[in-house]
């Protein structure tokens, strides 16, 4: 009787730390909760030689893993669900002990254009869990990237 509670409380726990996911409407297994930030922005106005104006965005979109969340893949999407950008891929789960969140997850961009970029508005993005598990998060803010 000793060893089935024991085991019990094991699976439970089992299940319990794959979990990391607690969300409105379910529960996600294993997937990452992740902070969106775009970081460095820079925007400059110049013209070439051929006395064309080139217009230059930087910036560095970061994520951080929140503890207690898994591994899997983030993909930032659009009000209509439309992927903005390859997913970022985070490798491993940050610990629910960490004091911290885990990362950063950063990937840099400079883009290019002879006319001004409209932004395109990050306002949710979806997870996908090592297991395949997905679900659509929404950001607390937009986030504006070019």
């Amino acid at each position: 009787m000793k060893r089935a509670k024991v085991g019990l409380l094991l699976l439970l726990g089992g299940l319990l730390s794959g979990c990391g996911n607690l969300f409105e409407g379910g529960v996600t297994f294993g997937g990452p909760t992740v902070l969106v930030s775009r970081e460095n922005f820079s925007f400059s106005r110049e013209t070439d030689q051929n006395n064309n104006t080139v217009y230059t965005y930087s910036y560095t979109l970061t994520l951080y893993a929140l503890p207690g969340s898994g591994a899997g893949s983030v993909v930032l999407l659009d009000s209509s669900d439309n992927a903005v950008d390859a997913p970022f891929i985070i490798p491993e789960a940050c610990p629910p002990s960490s004091p911290n969140p885990c990362g950063p997850y950063s990937r840099d961009y400079q883009k290019r254009a002879s006319t001004p970029l409209s932004p395109v508005q990050v306002v949710k993005y979806r997870i996908i869990s090592a297991n395949g598990q997905s679900k659509v998060v929404p950001l607390p803010a937009p986030i504006e990237i070019y």
